[in-house]
């Protein structure tokens, strides 16, 4: 991300009298306060529900040295794990061991500045003026911020993705030789994360529509090629051939359990209202400009797909903003542009209390930004109940317990030094087959003639949030309370209850990884 703007910040000498006064103009104190916003958005982050598991196992590699390990934490797992973010988990182990909770702050960071990088040299090749740029460049990377904001792996697509595209309109700025970048882009991402898949298909749409334009033998034949390259490459993996075939049986829409991959319109309306800025603003440009006219067919291809796909899944929303935001760069930082030459006035005259409150923004700002930097978050709904997993691992040691979705990778990782399995994590279909997700989904539901699923798999405790519907025909069956904090509960077959707790409650938030 480029630095925050201070060229139109000056220290003019106040009359005759010694001393200096800070001078800046308002236009300065908007661009400072854009950037402010985004730097203190950026530098805070939140636990993901996986966030567990993958730093889990980003350190069996780095102790065993390995990229492949046979799966030493389920009880259920009846598939061949295919660990296909195993780069990723890497990386932030890595970045873990070296700084903790900073080190994974950091490397998301990396990514952040990555795609502000590509914006920004983007900004600069359409000569945007300094308020249009940092418009862009802040557009683009909160457009895509809804998949960069937690440490996961789907962050690296988001990065690599906007480098793809960044390399497909260079070709079209006469770079042509920029397309042999692109498998080394792919040999990366098929080892960093899934979302790979969605950048083969928008880069085939692409080929075919740049062939078809400017149809010459020469280049059809260049573009053939990197394809070819390009699929070589995504074999460059440890599994080889084997990851494709994980992929053919497994990849699917159909997840309507998890909220990345509802549709869109399910989604929360404020991230709704984030999505629909940086296409409104493409729309308004385009309709200004006639910009249409000159839009290539290929690249509605690209983004009519992409609106397509993110109208199915949500997930797929970065891809398609930073296609917007890189595809249509030229039209909407015209439009920026014009807006910008329109505002005179006032609003280019300097003033000291101005520039004194440029100063104090910009120290909140970075004084902010190095304090979230340091902490990750663990909030919402879905959190695990840390009193219960202290519980099991005091009471429960070698114990098979069945296991809430939601809180698969953090009692993977809070109990697994006791020798505790758990029955169900977030590794879904890259350990666990159709049914054994599907058997767990009707089993949380309370289906009647699931309620003895805990005896089918041999689980020894039962651990589930307290509000799910089987919790009572559970109890009905003989299931017997162990531990009631009031937002889970731990259930054992035939024992009595040994001990009946409310929730502690605590000041200020909780803080990665616990405890």
């Amino acid at each position: 991300m480029a630095a925050i703007p201070i060229e139109n910040v000056h220290l003019p000498v106040a009359g005759t009298a010694p001393g200096w006064s800070i001078g800046a103009t308002p236009a300065t104190l908007c661009r400072l306060a854009l950037w402010a916003f985004a730097l203190i958005l950026v530098t805070r982050t939140a636990a993901d529900p996986d966030l567990w598991g993958h730093l889990r196992f980003g350190l069996d590699m780095l102790a065993s040295k390995s990229a492949h390990a046979a799966d030493r934490y389920s009880f259920t797992a009846d598939r061949a794990w295919i660990n296909h973010e195993w780069l990723s988990e890497l990386l932030m182990a890595i970045g873990y061991v070296r700084l903790g909770a900073l080190g994974l702050n950091l490397l998301k960071l990396a990514v952040v500045a990555i795609v502000g990088g590509i914006a920004l040299v983007i900004a600069r090749q359409e000569r945007a003026s300094p308020i249009a740029r940092d418009v862009y460049v802040v557009l683009t990377v909160v457009a895509t911020y809804t998949r960069t904001q937690v440490v996961r792996p789907q962050m690296f697509s988001v990065a690599i993705c906007c480098g793809m595209l960044y390399l497909l309109r260079q070709i079209d700025r006469g770079h042509t030789r920029a397309i042999w970048y692109v498998p080394l882009l792919f040999a990366a991402w098929v080892n960093l994360h899934g979302g790979w898949i969605v950048g083969l298909a928008v880069l085939g749409v692409w080929m075919l529509g740049d062939a078809w334009q400017r149809r010459s033998l020469r280049w059809t034949l260049v573009l053939a090629t990197v394809g070819a390259l390009v699929l070589v490459t995504t074999l460059v993996n440890p599994y080889g051939v084997g990851l494709w075939r994980f992929l053919a049986e497994t990849v699917g829409l159909d997840r309507p359990d998890v909220t990345d991959w509802k549709p869109l319109r399910q989604l929360p309306p404020s991230v709704l209202v984030v999505e629909s800025i940086l296409p409104l603003m493409a729309m308004a440009a385009i309709r200004r400009g006639r910009a249409w006219r000159h839009l290539a067919s290929r690249d509605l291809a690209v983004l009519l797909l992409l609106v397509a796909a993110t109208y199915r899944v949500g997930r797929v929303d970065a891809f398609l903003q930073a296609a917007i935001a890189i595809l249509l760069a030229t039209p909407i930082i015209a439009f920026l542009n014009g807006i910008d030459r329109s505002a005179r006035g006032p609003f280019r005259r300097p003033s000291a209390a101005v520039g004194a409150i440029a100063v104090i923004l910009a120290l909140y700002a970075a004084a902010t930004a190095l304090s979230s930097l340091r902490v990750i978050e663990v909030g919402g709904p879905w959190v695990p109940d840390r009193a219960a997993a202290a519980f099991l691992r005091a009471n429960s040691p070698g114990a098979r317990v069945l296991t809430w979705f939601d809180w698969g990778e953090y009692a993977l990782w809070q109990l697994s030094p006791s020798g505790i399995r758990v029955s169900m994590d977030g590794r879904r279909e890259t350990l666990y087959s159709a049914r054994v997700i599907r058997d767990h989904d009707r089993f949380y539901h309370g289906e009647a003639d699931m309620v003895d699923y805990p005896e089918r798999i041999g689980a020894d405790v039962v651990w589930l949030p307290s509000r799910l519907p089987v919790i009572e025909p559970l109890k009905n069956r003989g299931w017997m309370t162990l531990l009631d904090t009031g937002q889970s509960v731990i259930l054992r077959r035939g024992a009595g209850p040994i001990a009946t707790q409310e929730s502690t409650t605590r000041s200020g938030p909780d803080l990665f990884p616990w405890p």
